[in-house]
């Protein structure tokens, strides 16, 4: 699925919404936890993109819902719900932490391995990073993936760095079947 647009021109405004009114940190860490919310619930999903529902009765139990959340933050749920694209949440999360994770100078790395890694491992892999990408902070997600057989698959900024030992596989069998 492509990323839609819309969310990229939400994600990008809710961004520079943020940064304007001193308000990046907050936003950066209340939107995941909406989004977290937002997917977690179907039938929330559901209601939202009714077209039957009117506005402002969505609006309402926006409201109700989010009390206490970063108004930016509640006026993109509004505005997701309003054109009937609630489910686009995750997209306009991924844009502003983008661009977030840029202005922050820091990323957070996806770190697939065959098994889990060590503390020292994570650390040493997280400093090589800093230096690599030239940026302040790194986070570290590591997931296990069995099928990789080993080395590592690093992914960050929509790009995907596969050192492991199924690609290398993968690349060698590719290269046989072409002879």
């Amino acid at each position: 699925m492509s990323k839609s647009v819309l969310a990229n021109k939400i994600g990008y405004s809710l961004f520079e919404v943020a940064k304007e009114n001193n308000a990046l940190e907050q936003v950066a860490n209340e939107l995941p936890e909406v989004a977290k919310v937002i997917n977690g619930n179907s039938d929330f999903v559901t209601l939202m993109n009714n077209p039957n529902l009117e506005k402002i009765k969505k609006i309402n139990l926006i409201e109700a819902s989010f009390a206490g959340v970063n108004k930016y933050v509640v006026n993109v749920v509004k505005i997701l719900a309003g054109n009937l694209q609630i489910s686009l949440i995750n997209f306009v999360l991924e844009q502003f932490t983008e661009l977030f994770n840029k202005h922050s100078n820091s990323v957070v790395v996806k770190v697939e391995s065959a098994s889990p890694l060590t503390e020292v491992q994570l650390e040493n892999l997280k400093e090589k990073l800093k230096n690599e990408l030239q940026l302040e902070k790194v986070e570290l997600n590591n997931l296990v993936d069995k099928s990789l057989l080993g080395g590592l698959k690093l992914t960050y900024n929509n790009k995907v760095v596969d050192a492991s030992v199924r690609a290398k596989l993968n690349a060698i069998k590719s290269k046989i079947s072409t002879i």
